[in-house]
């Protein structure tokens, strides 16, 4: 079982590879290669197995950014339908992005993320096959 922040259900599915260092981007590999349509997700809205390796994760389970990735977390839980500290296999969350998540939607809940303007989260949720365009 995996611990995931809402919004990073949004980030896994653009993720290439790169990061804030380079413990991060090794964290974020091993995550992303365990994932599996059956590998069960307890979505959370606090530090999780990705924030693990993370240099702006504080030590109260918090983030520096938590204003921010707080809202993001909110945002993905109210679009996808997703109940927070509940468990989902990961084929059932990718098959909820496709269903719940519009380019706009994604737009809404993204434009303020630092990766936003680079393109791979939009790229991963909408070009990929992930989710509608509409």
């Amino acid at each position: 079982m995996l611990t995931l922040r809402a919004h990073h259900l949004l980030c896994i599915q653009g993720y290439l590879g790169k990061g804030y260092s380079k413990a991060f981007v090794k964290n974020m590999d091993k995550v992303v290669d365990s994932l599996k349509d059956t590998t069960l997700i307890k979505v959370i809205s606090k530090v999780d197995d990705i924030c693990i390796a993370c240099p702006h994760a504080l030590e109260n389970d918090c983030c520096e950014s938590e204003d921010k990735v707080s809202f993001f977390d909110t945002s993905v839980l109210e679009t996808l339908k997703i109940k927070v500290n509940n468990m989902y296999p990961y084929g059932i969350l990718l098959d909820i992005i496709r269903k719940n998540l519009t380019l706009k939607s994604f737009k809404e809940i993204c434009v303020t993320c630092t990766w936003f303007s680079y393109g791979y989260c939009e790229r991963g949720c909408f070009y990929a096959g992930h989710s509608s365009q509409t």
